[in-house]
């Protein structure tokens, strides 16, 4: 293989476009066509799905693109050591996450990364803990955050944070001036979930079967893939919910909600960072995952 098909590909797969890719790499686009030809001589198999004016890499293009852009880093790393230069870290992440990291953990960790590799970009991709994690699996991402360990042998999990989840109701409900209520009182009130899949809807759910009420006798009236649409829902007493405590932070602190104690239920979890064990991932993911597990994230 040819380094220089090797990085055509990397750049088509990136940009989604043998013209864009061209443009990228300052040759024509015929040029692109002829490297991508090239490597799929030479690997005896397609390397893109083609459709009209988008391309989108096949299964063996995924499991050829983690491997040149490791072989793309070695040779840079290869090139700044033996010119005595420092490395320029450079290229895109891919992360997938459930809304709690999206929205508490990631803009502080991206801020401060941002700080120490400014060529590196990241495009994120948000949805529930199972979307989250079958992203990674899938090699659709390079790394995920989410708030529940999936039993895999490809997959690694790190877990970087705790996250409790907390009783809200609007300041307007008949519990609003309670410190506490019994765990059966939460039978006979309206209930807003997340959605099958999340995180924390597993989390409430195990807290709760652990005080011998199932899922099944509670009034959940409705079930909401978006915190900030079940915050504003709570708010307006359409119905309680638990929610992350650093999501309803800055609504406790100014009256918008108000945290009431289920005697014996205190749902805590864990949130975790996921990668593919099976995976050769680029330098750039490799720097971040080492700068995630060594920011201790409190």
């Amino acid at each position: 293989m040819e380094l220089k098909h090797l990085r055509t590909f990397v750049t088509a797969v990136e940009q989604s476009s043998f013209t864009v890719a061209g443009s990228a790499l300052d040759i024509t686009q015929a040029a692109v066509s002829q490297h991508v030809a090239a490597l799929e001589r030479e690997l005896g198999t397609s390397l893109f799905e083609r459709a009209h004016r988008t391309i989108t890499p096949t299964e063996a293009g995924r499991r050829l693109y983690d491997h040149a852009q490791r072989i793309l880093d070695l040779v840079a790393e290869a090139k700044a050591a033996v010119n005595g230069e420092a490395l320029l870290v450079q290229g895109n992440i891919r992360i997938a996450a459930s809304t709690v990291p999206a929205e508490s953990l990631l803009p502080c960790l991206l801020a401060r990364f941002r700080e120490s590799f400014p060529e590196v970009h990241e495009s994120i991709f948000v949805s529930d803990s199972r979307a989250a994690t079958e992203a990674v699996a899938s090699g659709n991402a390079d790394v995920g955050f989410v708030g529940e360990q999936t039993p895999s042998s490809h997959l690694s999990f790190q877990s970087i944070a705790d996250d409790e989840l907390l009783l809200v109701v609007s300041p307007a409900h008949e519990w609003a001036g309670k410190q506490f209520i019994a765990p059966q009182s939460l039978v006979r009130q309206p209930l807003i979930l997340r959605e099958p899949g999340s995180g924390s809807r597993h989390c409430v759910e195990a807290a709760l079967r652990a005080k011998g009420i199932e899922i099944e006798e509670l009034n959940v009236t409705m079930e909401v893939n978006s915190n900030d649409s079940i915050r504003v829902a709570v708010e307006q007493n359409a119905g309680i919910a638990f929610l992350s405590a650093t999501t309803v932070a800055h609504d406790l602190e100014r009256g918008r909600l108000v945290r009431v104690g289920v005697k014996g239920v205190k749902p805590v979890r864990q949130l975790f960072m996921v990668t593919h064990s099976g995976t050769a991932a680029s330098r750039a993911v490799r720097e971040f995952v080492q700068f995630v597990i060594a920011a201790q994230i409190d």
